[in-house]
C-alpha cells in the first residue's frame, strides 16, 4: 500500500489491492511521508474500510481532527456495540457518536443536561441498543470523569439504531419513539384504559408499532397480502375501527402519511388483542 493523501502525522488515506479506499491511523504513521510513499504498516493502529459511495476523504479529514483519547473512547463503545448487536456498524458512526458525546459532556459540565421525554419508549423499543448505551456511559466516565444522566443513554441508543437503518436519517429515527408513544396514547384515550405493559399482547403490539413506524417514515408499503377484511372488521369492531381512524388522522396531520388498508387491518388486529387483554 502507498500513501494516497496525508491528513496529519497520524492519519493517511490509501487503497488496498482491490482498489478500495482505506483510512489508516497510527502514531507517527504519516510523519515525513508524501503521497506515493509506501505505508509503514508496522505503525498502523486502526484501519477504516469505508463503504462504497461514501466520501472517504471527508471521513479521514474529520477523524484527523479527533484527539486520540476521544477516538479510543468512541472505538471502545462501537466495538462493544458490534459485539452485543452482532453487526458491523457503519464507520460514520464514529463521526456522529464522537460529536454527540463531546456535546453531551460539555452540556453536563455546564449544568445543561437534557431531559429525554422518550426515554421509556426507547428502552422498550430498542432494548439491545439501550443496553449498549448504558455501558457507553461507563466508558465515557472512564475517559472524561463526567457522569452523564440516564436520559443521555436514550439519545446514544438512537445513534446505534440509526446506523443500522440504511435509509433513515437521524431525524427520522428520532421520530419513531414519538410516533409509538402518540399511538399508544390514542389507544388508551380512545378506550379509557391503561394498557398492561407487562402482557404478551402489549409486547407484540409494541413490536408491531415499531416496525409500522419504521415503514411509514421510510415510505415503504406493507407487504401486500391481498387481505381485504377492513370493512368486515369495521362492522364487527366499530370502536377499534374508529380508533384506527384517529391514528390515521394523526399520521396525516403530524407526518403527512396516509395508512393503507393492510396497515389498518394489522393495527386493528393488534389493538383488539391488547385491549381485550
Amino acid at each position: 500500500m502507498i500513501v494516497k493523501k496525508k491528513f496529519n502525522n497520524n492519519v493517511i488515506m490509501t487503497v488496498d489491492k482491490n482498489g478500495n479506499e482505506l483510512v489508516l491511523i497510527g502514531n507517527g504513521l504519516a510523519f515525513n511521508t508524501r503521497p506515493g510513499d509506501p505505508v509503514d504498516q508496522s505503525k498502523v493502529e486502526k484501519v477504516f474500510h469505508i463503504e462504497s459511495g461514501n466520501n472517504t476523504e471527508s471521513f479521514a479529514d474529520f477523524v484527523s481532527k479527533i484527539p486520540d483519547w476521544e477516538l479510543n473512547m468512541t472505538e471502545e463503545i462501537i466495538n462493544y456495540g458490534e459485539q452485543v448487536l452482532g453487526v458491523k456498524l457503519n464507520k460514520y458512526l464514529y463521526l456522529s457518536l464522537t460529536d454527540h458525546i463531546e456535546n453531551a459532556v460539555q452540556r453536563s459540565k455546564d449544568g445543561n443536561d437534557l431531559t429525554n421525554p422518550l426515554l421509556w419508549e426507547i428502552k422498550e423499543l430498542y432494548p439491545k441498543e439501550y443496553s449498549v448505551a448504558q455501558y457507553a456511559l461507563k466508558i465515557i466516565y472512564k475517559y472524561t470523569q463526567v457522569e452523564l444522566l440516564e436520559d443521555e443513554a436514550g439519545f446514544i441508543a438512537l445513534h446505534f439504531v440509526n446506523t443500522q437503518q440504511e435509509k433513515e436519517k437521524m431525524g427520522q429515527t428520532m421520530s419513531i419513539p414519538k410516533i409509538v408513544k402518540d399511538i399508544l396514547a390514542i389507544v388508551e384515550h380512545n378506550f379509557g384504559i391503561k394498557l398492561d405493559r407487562k402482557s404478551t399482547s402489549y409486547e407484540r403490539f409494541l413490536v408491531h408499532l415499531k416496525f409500522f413506524a419504521h415503514r411509514v417514515v421510510d415510505n415503504e408499503s406493507f407487504p401486500e397480502d391481498k387481505i381485504k377484511m377492513v370493512q368486515q372488521l369495521a362492522e364487527s369492531w366499530p370502536e377499534i375501527y374508529d380508533c384506527v381512524g384517529k391514528i390515521d388522522q394523526y399520521m396525516q396531520d403530524k407526518h403527512q402519511i396516509t395508512i393503507n388498508d393492510d396497515e389498518k387491518l394489522y393495527l386493528m388486529l393488534h389493538i383488539y388483542r391488547v385491549i381485550k387483554n
